[in-house]
């Protein structure tokens, strides 16, 4: 039930007497784990360029290992073949990958980012195909 209440101190007692220890004190005081930082969220860049100016902010994300998508729905269409030849060469020159999400919409992933590409099933069951 706990240690005995002595009246005249109002408090609890310890109990008297010596006892071996049973477990040994340790000179060395208690080390709290290594906190280690939790990762980063991954993030993506989403570019929306009006001209060929962009290029550069594109290729420095690539570079840092950024995925970058890029909506070139707002682009005259020379220059978004332009930037298109521009992100497949810079792609292809970082090992990385690009990605059509979309009409005029691409993905363009670093090396350390893997894409997974799932295209429509091959078999006939799937939950569209509901005739």
């Amino acid at each position: 039930m706990g240690a005995a209440l002595r009246d005249d101190y109002r408090g609890w007692l310890a109990p008297s007497g010596t006892y071996p220890v049973a477990v040994p004190d340790y000179e060395e005081p208690w080390d709290s784990p290594e906190l280690v930082p939790a990762p980063q969220a991954p993030q993506i860049t989403s570019v929306r360029p009006t001209g060929f100016e962009s290029a550069r902010v594109i290729g420095e994300h690539i570079r840092v290992g950024t995925p970058v998508i890029m909506d070139l729905t707002e682009m005259s269409d020379g220059d978004a073949k332009r930037l298109v030849d521009f992100a497949s060469g810079l792609t292809f020159g970082t090992r990385g990958s690009i990605e059509r999400i979309a009409r005029r919409v691409f993905l363009l992933a670093p090396p350390e980012v893997e894409v997974m590409v799932i295209d429509g099933s091959d078999d006939a069951s799937g939950f569209y195909n509901q005739s």
